[in-house]
């Protein structure tokens, strides 16, 4: 990595909100996300003179998320007793690959992508999708038609379809 600062600010903005959602998804605690996503970028800015990346470096990045999530899993199950759910934690983090992480970067980027949609379009859409609640039961949830549900649901996925076509980044 370039000692430049300019690319080190470039690289945390890049890459912090991705790896806090990123994190987020296992340790369901956003505190907790990016207290671990500031320490992998402390340990990257430590290393930044004798880092030597043989991958690419989002796949280098999100294994050094994984890698230090799982230390803090550790450390804090030491100081806080906690149970077999941390083991457990621990053990389906190891074995998901995340030399690939663009699920994660994508789910990122519709949910930023998201806030600027509706909020009632939003919020259906997310109890859809990432709820995974049926159009029947988000009908009843929120009083309102199954077919208003579909419209809103039908909407957002334009809206969704529009923005990351523009994204060339993302799917690069």
């Amino acid at each position: 990595m370039n000692q430049n600062n300019s690319d080190f600010q470039k690289i945390f903005k890049d890459y912090y909100n991705p790896l806090v959602n990123f994190i987020n998804y296992y340790l369901n605690n956003i505190d907790d996300s990016k207290e671990v996503v500031q320490n992998v970028f402390f340990k990257l800015w430590e290393n930044k003179e004798s880092l030597n990346v043989r991958i690419s470096f989002k796949s280098y990045i999100y294994q050094s998320a994984k890698n230090t999530m799982i230390d803090y899993i550790r450390a804090n199950k030491k100081h806080k007793g906690h149970t077999d759910v941390d083991t457990e934690l621990i053990q389906r983090i190891e074995d998901v690959n995340h030399t690939e992480p663009e699920p994660f970067i994508i789910r990122a980027e519709i949910q930023k992508l998201l806030l600027e949609a509706k909020p009632k379009n939003r919020e259906i859409f997310e109890l859809n999708k990432f709820e995974g609640l049926t159009y029947e039961e988000i009908a009843d949830y929120l009083k309102i038609s199954k077919r208003t549900v579909e419209d809103n649901i039908s909407r957002t996925m334009i809206f969704l379809k529009e923005r990351l076509k523009n994204n060339t980044e993302l799917f690069n």
